[in-house]
């Protein structure tokens, strides 16, 4: 309990910075290249340091790892209310506060897998992700009620609040040592993770499960990236407000993909499909139906709404399947290193979509980027129904 209650404040707060950062970026440039610059201090320093943050989470006490994490990260936001208040020292700042929350990342992942049973992994996972992704949709909508009325500076307060929280929460933690049978050397423990690494990955299906997981959260940098403008220019909605009203709509579908997913009798691959095929047909139809012209205000409204709530869900059932996956098919002691060359990949993709959603924006526009990408979605979706067969191989 102790450890959701960690991983839910460390969300929160990363959900509260990002949009401070989003927010005062497109207040001020009004472009999606300013917002792509935001999301690459996010994943850069990810890119940078994840796979050696996950090999120490192989290696070393979790709760370490977590402790220290959080302590660093407090500290970076109490500078960043000190120091930040400009452009120029907020960049380098929150650069350092996502460097620290690399390390957080694989160590809270393998947590989670160590404390349960293999097959408890579905149902740890569910909650796992309910926490992760209620966190940050949590974070943001308070974050952006917050930041309307009271400011930005106020909204870094109860960051730094809420981080405090979390570390004297850390120090309750149990130990949460690397599962290893005998002791052996650093180097020793490296080849071991080496090997183990390659070992798993020789199973086609891990790949599948590796390749979407990361994916996605590209997908979801190409979303945060074009989403204030969209909501800005396209459906009337401030950037100051649009949060407000996408998070709720985002929770419910998540709320959603939490109880459908413990319902569904398949396997965590036809529910990877699933997910799939749900965002790529809300996608494509909220596209067609903006574009048709047709339809008064309230309308457009109401399709956003279910665009939102089938988003969430679509997301969260890709999620949590492909990481349950990952867990069953990866051994407790490498899945710090695994987890932590996922989100290498994941920010490897995400600085690459993060620039490609400005420009796309300019070639396709908004409407043109959600027909598109939802048709991108679904041939996935057509891919793996093809591949399936093979994927146990």
């Amino acid at each position: 309990m102790v450890l959701v209650m960690v991983i839910f404040i460390g969300q929160f707060a990363s959900a509260c910075l990002l949009l401070s950062l989003i927010v005062s970026v497109f207040s001020h440039t009004g472009s999606n290249f300013g917002v792509a610059g935001v999301v690459l201090s996010f994943t850069i320093p990810a890119l940078l340091l994840m796979i050696f943050a996950g090999i120490v989470a192989d290696l070393v006490d979790r709760r370490k790892i977590i402790l220290a994490a959080n302590i660093f990260i407090a500290l970076v936001v109490l500078a960043i209310i000190y120091l930040g208040r400009t452009t120029v020292a907020f960049i380098p700042l929150s650069f350092l506060y996502f460097a620290g929350n690399s390390f957080f990342i694989p160590a809270s992942s393998a947590a989670t897998a160590q404390v349960v049973k293999k097959n408890q992994l579905l149902i740890a996972n569910s909650f796992f992700m309910l926490v992760l992704s209620g966190g940050l949709i949590f974070g943001f909508l308070t974050g952006a009620i917050i930041n309307f009325f009271f400011g930005n500076r106020n909204l870094l307060i109860l960051t730094e609040l809420l981080l405090g929280f979390a570390v004297l929460l850390s120090f309750f933690l149990p130990r949460l040592d690397p599962v290893t049978r005998t002791k052996h050397t650093v180097w020793e423990s490296i080849e071991n993770i080496k090997r183990g690494f390659l070992y798993s990955f020789s199973r086609k299906l891990l790949w599948l499960f590796f390749l979407t997981f990361a994916a996605l959260q590209g997908v979801m940098m190409f979303g945060a990236t074009i989403g204030p403008g969209f909501y800005d220019e396209i459906v009337g909605i401030p950037v100051e407000r649009s949060p407000i009203f996408i998070f709720p709509f985002i929770g419910i579908g998540v709320l959603a993909g939490f109880y459908v997913v413990h319902r569904l009798v398949m396997n965590e691959f036809k529910i990877v499909k699933l997910g799939l095929a749900v965002m790529g047909l809300s996608l494509v139809s909220l596209g067609f139906l903006i574009k048709a012209e047709i339809f008064p205000y309230w309308a457009i409204i109401a399709s956003n709404i279910l665009f939102l709530v089938f988003a969430g869900l679509g997301a969260i059932l890709i999620f949590i399947a492909s990481r349950t996956g990952m867990q069953k098919l990866v051994p407790h002691s490498h899945q710090g290193t695994v987890f932590g060359a996922n989100i290498v990949l994941a920010s490897i993709i995400a600085t690459f979509m993060a620039p490609m959603a400005a420009i796309f924006e300019v070639v396709f526009g908004y409407l043109g980027i959600l027909v598109l990408g939802g048709t991108a979605l679904l041939l996935v979706f057509g891919f793996f129904t093809y591949i399936e067969k093979y994927a146990n191989q």
